[in-house]
């Protein structure tokens, strides 16, 4: 289960590894709705020490949204992306 990396504290994620990712939600520049979806690896960390959490937090700043699955060992920042498409269901209504 996902939660909000903001909210899972260092001693849940003290001494383990991590694979990150990063999701990039393409969206309508009409309506705002998801488009699609892509995912990207980033890397693999190790969350060791106090410092390597504060580090991540920090770097999770600089996404829209950042989740971590405590479950799966798997960290996901989440980014919007406006590629100049529109659903057709966003034309019909114009």
């Amino acid at each position: 289960m996902k939660k909000a990396l903001a909210t899972v504290k260092f001693e849940e994620m003290q001494n383990k590894i991590f694979k990150v990712s990063l999701i990039t939600e393409r969206l309508c520049e009409l309506c705002d709705g998801v488009m699609d979806t892509r995912e990207r690896a980033l890397r693999t960390i190790r969350v060791l020490n106090r410092e390597d959490y504060e580090n991540l937090l920090t770097r999770s700043k600089a996404y829209d949204r950042a989740e971590v699955d405590l479950e799966d060992s798997k960290i996901y920042f989440y980014d919007h992306d406006y590629p100049g498409d529109v659903h057709p269901s966003c034309v019909e209504k114009l």
